[in-house]
């Protein structure tokens, strides 16, 4: 039975009357609607006029078309007469400047009769072109970085590219300019760029320091190998700074020994002395420990000793032949 529902005079039926949706309508399971239908077109040649309806498309794949290449924005075109010698004080005539909300990144290129023009790459983060900061941009004929033009006297056989994925604008401004005009044009892209995609290689780099050791000839640590005594088997490794690069530690009796490293060059005096590392080893066990090709640096002198207690104030003595300890140090 037909609705009679007048629409500039269209009498609707019930039924294509339900497909019509209004606006901010909610979903209901078992709504109708019309099938949505693309077309097949290999070609990215297009379809229809300027100002035209026109159909969507998909590839061979049946994939839907929604751009065969990246977008495109008009060239932005404008010229250099004058200086702008402070960022944040505007002078017409002293910058260009470019919407690139919608970029990724930018190339740039200068071209008109002018003399002792430099200008400054910069770049803001708001839509009204304001709090102008300086921006890096990277030479089209060399892996340069740079920030500025430099003093230019005539048009360059180079363009500069820059990054400008976060920026809403971005613009060259004039700080140096003798005479002459400079028509700069900007070019927008959407392509993915790093940040600066491009690093700072010169024929020279400044090097600087001194060189305290000859490092093509590698040190032969020195050995030292003390079997312990009844006591707390104080011992002095090294009376001077040095590395201790292994020590292995075997005990053969039937409770755990400690030993104990000290940054000295003297005598240690166990119980008041405090290590800088203490080295368990359970009862019958073997212990390496590899400081790697570094070592661990003593700054003062190397010393030990072998208690049968934990506590950096232990003395409790320990007894002999029960541990035996191999160090290599330099």
């Amino acid at each position: 039975m037909a609705l009679e529902n007048a629409l500039g005079g269209l009498v609707l039926d019930a039924t294509l009357l339900s497909i019509i949706k209004q606006e901010d309508a909610a979903h209901v399971s078992g709504d109708k609607g019309i099938m949505l239908l693309a077309v097949r077109t290999d070609s990215d040649a297009p379809t229809a006029e300027d100002g035209d309806y026109s159909m969507l498309k998909m590839d061979e794949q049946g994939r839907l078309k929604v751009s065969s290449k990246p977008a495109s924005f008009a060239d932005v075109t404008g010229n250099i007469t004058t200086i702008q010698a402070t960022i944040g004080t505007p002078v017409a005539g002293g910058t260009v400047i470019a919407d690139c909300s919608r970029a990724s990144n930018v190339m740039v290129f200068c071209t008109g009769t002018f003399a002792g023009v430099n200008c400054t790459f910069e770049g803001s983060l708001q839509d009204t072109g304001e709090n102008w900061f300086g921006v890096q941009a990277v030479r089209s004929n060399a892996n340069t970085i740079e920030t500025t033009t430099g003093v230019l006297g005539a048009m360059p056989a180079y363009a500069w590219e820059m990054s400008v994925n976060a920026l809403k604008r971005v613009r060259v401004r004039a700080t140096a300019r003798t005479s002459g005009t400079q028509s700069w044009r900007f070019t927008l892209g959407t392509y993915a760029t790093e940040p600066i995609p491009a690093s700072q290689v010169s024929a020279t780099q400044p090097i600087s320091g001194s060189v305290t050791a000859n490092q093509g000839t590698v040190a032969t640590p020195t050995a030292s190998n003390i079997n312990s005594a009844a006591t707390t088997n104080a011992n002095i490794v090294k009376a001077s700074a040095g590395s201790v690069y292994n020590i292995a530690i075997s005990n053969v009796s039937a409770s755990p020994r400690y030993v104990k490293l000290y940054n000295k060059a003297t005598a240690v005096t166990v119980g008041t002395d405090v290590p800088v590392l203490t080295i368990p080893i359970p009862a019958g066990a073997l212990v390496q420990n590899n400081f790697g090709i570094l070592g661990h640096r003593f700054t003062v002198g190397i010393s030990l000793a072998i208690t049968a207690g934990s506590a950096d104030s232990d003395t409790a003595a320990i007894g002999v032949n029960e541990v035996k300890i191999l160090t290599s140090y330099i």
